[in-house]
């Protein structure tokens, strides 16, 4: 028995008590019992209609920006083989998240985004202290921008429209031009805040 027919025979059913229920030929189940009996049949049938609806997989930005590219450049946003298939021909080892293809449970993800659809992952917010240089308790990464230019200075961990002190690490790597030389060598801590 397949979805479909399971599906059938439970409409069946639920034809047959709403007509019992409402030609009172409840003999031996009251009015409510059969209400209740109707309720549910109809949350199986609701059940049974979600079974092969798969969940949608929660992927990183960068890889949405490969499928979507896959999607634009290979012309057919419904084949998955083919979206598949252009980016395995296109995405090579000079993509800066190259590493991540590489993994096995991370490329099942992908073909599950690509057939099944995706949500795009939160990336995570931090505060960020500059060892040696954030001497006080509550010195933290402050971006102040004024027109195009941003200055770094150390201040409170309070955001407000002025100063900018919740940073993903993405935001801070394409924004601050020192962050790579701070952060290799060892010199940030962060401390993750709530989204």
């Amino acid at each position: 028995m397949n979805k479909e027919e399971v599906l059938e025979k439970m409409e069946e059913e639920k034809e047959s008590v709403k007509s019992k229920i409402l030609y009172g030929q409840s003999r031996n189940l009251s009015v409510k019992r059969y209400g209740w009996y109707f309720n549910g049949v109809n949350y199986a049938i609701d059940l049974v209609e979600q079974l092969d609806e798969p969940k949608k997989v929660i992927i990183p930005q960068f890889v949405a920006d490969w499928i979507e590219d896959a999607k634009l450049y290979s012309g057919n946003e419904v084949d998955p083989l083919g979206i598949i298939y252009y980016m395995g021909d296109y995405i090579g080892s000079e993509e800066p998240h190259f590493e991540w293809l590489k993994n096995i449970d991370n490329q099942k993800l992908l073909l599950n985004a690509v057939a099944n659809g995706y949500e795009i992952e939160k990336e995570k917010k931090y505060l960020v202290k500059i060892k040696g240089i954030s001497l006080e308790e509550e010195e933290w990464l402050n971006c102040k921008v004024v027109g195009d230019i941003r200055y770094f200075e150390l201040n409170s961990s309070t955001e407000t429209e002025k100063y900018k002190t919740n940073f993903t690490k993405q935001w801070l790597k394409d924004h601050w031009s020192e962050y790579d030389a701070y952060n290799n060598a060892g010199l940030l801590e962060f401390e993750e805040v709530e989204n």
